[in-house]
């Protein structure tokens, strides 16, 4: 096919999605799949010049948005109707110049919009920095992570090939004069900003998915004795995964009773969340590294964070999986705490998702460590050879697919600060190396966030 025809049918293509497309009933599925056929058509039809000088758009764009929301620009933009800029400098007590050059920016990128005259109104775009959770991340990245990844060529030029992968020398670490320490370690170091990454961390949590994997209502099937809680989500803060998961279930016809669905955490998170909250849900205070209190073989369900990327660190009440990166000698060690869970907890399920509250640490990681490299053969046979190992995380795709470029831009700042993430064929290989079956990866649609399945070989 010639390059004219493929242009042709690319086109064609696009048009006969958009006519089968309801714009006030948006099915976000074919929404994505028309902003991959645009995305394709615009790589055909731009000059490799122009790609190359579109990448200083994006940080300009990212620099004027940071900035304005620094200076609370946004904020002071009417959300109906307009404002000139000789007013909005005056309402924020900025030059007017420099206002109108930053503004200028987002004009021609489509943030804002400009009506002539110097004068300027919000746009969906520009009015999700305002009303989305979700901008306390994207401030994380842009301000900690963001400025890392511009000095990368320097770090690269003046350390060992290897250092990368050490995250007492990662580029987080040597950026911010704190090589020795982990991102981590330099957070607690540092107050502010380690509430900041709770904050951002919780908001982030909250967006992400949790249906649509993994199917629960199955859990119903392998577990018929009503003597025993159903699911316990450990670690589980203010249980929004909880309740969603519990949702599902009881629209199955599941029995989700008293005693059923518990929320584990520490006293002063669960305190912080109101019963009305979560209806039908009994919280329960743990202490992680003490015995758990529900006996049973309840089905659990661990919370992990994102940012922890499966790799190091014990909060006050639990442990995040992540003081064993990737470079370690034997990676497969973080696996052994999951298996261990089941020792502790006897439970046939565990989903390892995401955590959020990072606190400071106790002598716990080491204590954890310990427990399990005395004899982690007797951890892993603590699961039950009916017992599955769910783990929440993005699975980095063979071939780049579809629109979500969200798993590769969390790689880049993973590198960053000392972690990874992983393909199929990598989490295969870890999970083999610690006694583990990788059984199937159950896959969101939208995106690369999945459940990864695995039980004892």
């Amino acid at each position: 096919m010639s390059a004219n025809a493929n242009l042709v049918a690319s086109i064609e293509a696009l048009l006969g999605a958009a006519k089968g497309y309801d714009v006030d009933n948006p099915d976000h599925i074919t929404r994505v799949n028309m902003l991959g056929r645009l995305e394709a058509l615009h790589y055909q039809l731009e000059d490799p010049t122009e790609a190359m000088f579109r990448q200083l758009t994006n940080y300009s764009e990212t620099s004027a948005v940071r900035t304005l929301r620094q200076m609370n620009v946004l904020e002071k933009i009417p959300r109906e109707g307009s404002i000139s800029s000789k007013q909005l400098a005056a309402n924020t007590g900025t030059n007017e110049e420099v206002l109108t050059r930053l503004i200028r920016v987002l004009t021609s990128t489509g943030v804002l919009k400009a009506l002539g005259g110097d004068v300027y109104a919000h746009t969906s775009r520009s009015l999700a920095f305002l009303d989305t959770a979700e901008v306390e991340f994207w401030d994380l990245c842009v301000d900690e992570i963001a400025p890392i990844a511009y000095k990368m060529p320097e770090y690269v030029a003046t350390h060992e090939s290897g250092s990368i992968f050490n995250p007492r020398q990662s580029p987080f670490s040597w950026g911010n004069d704190a090589e020795g320490k982990t991102f981590y370690e330099f957070l607690l170091d540092h107050p502010d900003r380690l509430k900041r990454f709770n904050t951002a961390m919780t908001t982030q949590e909250s967006a992400l998915p949790v249906l649509g994997m993994f199917p629960f209502t199955s859990l119903l099937k392998a577990d018929a004795d009503p003597s025993r809680a159903f699911i316990v989500d450990v670690a589980g803060g203010r249980g929004q995964s909880l309740l969603q998961i519990k949702q599902e279930i009881e629209a199955a016809g599941g029995d989700m009773g008293k005693g059923k669905v518990i929320l584990q955490d520490r006293k002063a998170v669960l305190d912080a969340v109101p019963d009305e909250q979560i209806p039908g849900v009994e919280k329960m205070v743990i202490d992680f590294f003490q015995s758990q209190p529900v006996k049973s073989k309840s089905h659990f369900y661990l919370s992990i964070s994102r940012l922890c990327c499966v790799c190091h660190l014990v909060l006050s009440g639990f442990l995040l999986l992540t003081d064993w990166f990737p470079t370690m000698s034997n990676p497969a060690r973080i696996l052994d705490f999951p298996a261990a869970l089941t020792h502790y907890f006897c439970n046939p399920y565990l989903l390892s998702h995401r955590r959020t509250n990072l606190l400071p640490p106790t002598n716990h990681a080491q204590l954890a460590r310990r427990r399990v490299s005395q004899n982690p053969a007797k951890h892993r046979r603590a699961m039950a050879p009916d017992s599955r190992l769910l783990i929440g995380e993005m699975v980095v795709p063979d071939v780049p697919e579809g629109v979500d470029k969200t798993v590769y831009w969390m790689d880049l700042c993973m590198l960053i600060i000392g972690g990874k993430e992983r393909s199929e064929k990598e989490f295969s290989a870890l999970l083999g190396s610690a006694g583990l079956k990788l059984v199937k990866i159950w896959r969101n649609k939208l995106g690369s966030q999945t459940v990864i399945e695995c039980h004892l070989r």
